[in-house]
């Protein structure tokens, strides 16, 4: 299956999922030097590949920059930071937004998350979306060894070696996030 079919199947999942509403959230995937993400304001909900858009990694400030989603910089910053990373997915999900509030980590509630996650997940605090400070902060932890980040007030980013690897650890850590909300 090609790289853009994939990538829009899992904008749909995540969507399915209640992961992402509308235009919100996004994802991308590497392409040798270039790297497949979801186009400005596009929905996932669709499952169309229309939405994404493929551009070289060293052209991101060129031409597309206005059809690129405006968290390019911090999925750009998440492959820059380790060579194993394939994908990079951003959701605004409600349990990892709400638990993200109360905690400045998220440790182990599960064998799900040891088994998924592998380590607990830090909380940035909050950073104004798209900046370059946000993808600063995400390169920081995603280069420290997490595989996903959780980011006050806004969402979280999980990062894995496949599309699949990606996704099923976002999903992993919203569970995780709703045991914590649940718990309490």
């Amino acid at each position: 299956m090609n790289k853009l079919k994939v990538i829009a199947k899992y904008g749909k999942l995540l969507c399915a999922d209640q992961l992402a509403i509308g235009s919100g959230g996004n994802l991308s995937i590497r392409d040798e030097r270039s790297v497949i993400i979801k186009k400005k304001g596009a929905s996932m909900s669709s499952g169309s590949a229309k939405n994404y858009i493929k551009v070289p990694l060293n052209k991101i400030n060129g031409p597309l920059k206005n059809d690129l989603s405006s968290e390019t910089p911090f999925h750009i910053a998440c492959y820059e930071s380790r060579p194993d990373i394939g994908a990079v997915i951003h959701v605004h999900s409600p349990f990892i937004v709400a638990a993200g509030s109360k905690i400045k980590r998220l440790n182990s509630n599960s064998y799900e998350f040891d088994y998924i996650l592998k380590s607990s997940v830090p909380v940035i605090k909050y950073i104004q979306p798209g900046s370059i400070a946000l993808a600063r902060a995400v390169a920081k932890e995603i280069k420290n060894g997490s595989s996903a980040v959780i980011l006050k007030r806004h969402g979280a980013i999980s990062v894995g070696k496949t599309l699949e690897e990606a996704y099923i650890r976002i999903r992993a850590l919203e569970r995780a996030c709703m045991t914590f909300v649940f718990s309490r």
